[in-house]
């Protein structure tokens, strides 16, 4: 008869500490991790790339990876917090992703933004198909694929045969307007398919090609309004440099390209950005396999 009281004391007495000691939950968040930079390098010069990681339970370590296939072990800078690795580019690419990848000491693990490195003076590998016998059909057919004309020999650089076009899956060629927007989608000039001047005036020419989704900002020449850049070629403005900054890193300003106000119409034109949360990089660049889900 006297366990009832002794009972209840013990219920009221665990009450009252998980009261004062709530049961405190398991961290399972990574760390906040940094877009890394610079977003430049020299082929076959080695180029020392920085990135910041901060975590509570306190950052493990940090691994550089480039085009998600090499993966290079980063080291703290015990003086600036940083963390850095060296990487020498070899490969004929003159556009590689790049990002950090950290785990806390709980093992929990963030990847951080992905990012597109520029390669100067990387050898461009060009490889080219002689398809000039080839039927209209097959050529369609091999699609995706760029297309251009035989060169004649001793032309200059504004010859039709210098343009490269990409061909799309319903036998219209698309332009690039320059170099800057083909290599958001391509990182050297394989796939050349090399085709009839008769051939090549059978495709019915479509609009220009235009910049691959989240690989870059824009703005036109003469005006101070910067872009992001979404899947079908939707433009929206950047309501300010806080929110570049948020998306698209300290460096955000060296991730603008101009672009000529003739080529306005190619594009169309989407509500502002306001907020980080408005736009996902990684979302973007994953849309589109090829020019094919762009147009």
């Amino acid at each position: 008869m006297q366990t009832k009281p002794l009972v209840i004391m013990f219920i009221v007495f665990c009450a009252l500490f998980s009261l004062i000691h709530p049961a405190i939950a398991a961290d399972t968040t990574g760390p906040v991790v940094s877009v890394v930079s610079p977003l430049e390098a020299v082929y076959n010069v080695p180029q020392t790339f920085f990135a910041t990681a901060t975590d509570a339970s306190g950052v493990a370590s940090c691994v550089l990876v480039i085009s998600s296939i090499y993966d290079t072990p980063m080291t703290l800078n015990t003086t600036t917090g940083v963390w850095q690795a060296t990487y020498t580019f070899t490969t004929e690419r003159s556009a590689n992703s790049i990002r950090a990848v950290c785990e806390d000491e709980l093992s929990n693990s963030t990847s951080g933004k992905s990012r597109i490195v520029s390669v100067l003076d990387a050898p461009i590998e060009t490889s080219e198909t002689d398809a000039t016998d080839w039927e209209r059909a097959e050529v369609i057919a091999a699609s995706p694929v760029l297309i251009k004309t035989v060169c004649p020999g001793g032309e200059d650089d504004s010859h039709p045969c210098r343009t490269v076009y990409f061909l799309d899956n319903d036998g219209k060629r698309h332009a690039f307007t320059n170099e800057k927007v083909y290599f958001t989608w391509y990182a050297d000039y394989t796939n050349l398919h090399l085709v009839s001047s008769t051939t090549m005036s059978s495709f019915t020419l479509g609009k220009n090609v235009t910049y691959h989704p989240g690989t870059k900002m824009v703005k036109y020449q003469t005006v101070h309004t910067v872009y992001v850049v979404e899947r079908h070629g939707v433009l929206r403005p950047i309501a300010s440099e806080e929110v570049a900054k948020a998306i698209y890193g300290d460096n955000w300003n060296q991730q603008v390209d101009d672009i000529s106000e003739s080529f306005y119409g190619d594009y169309t034109y989407g509500d502002p950005i306001s907020s980080a949360d408005g736009f996902d990089i990684s979302e973007q660049m994953t849309s589109v396999e090829s020019i094919n889900d762009n147009i």
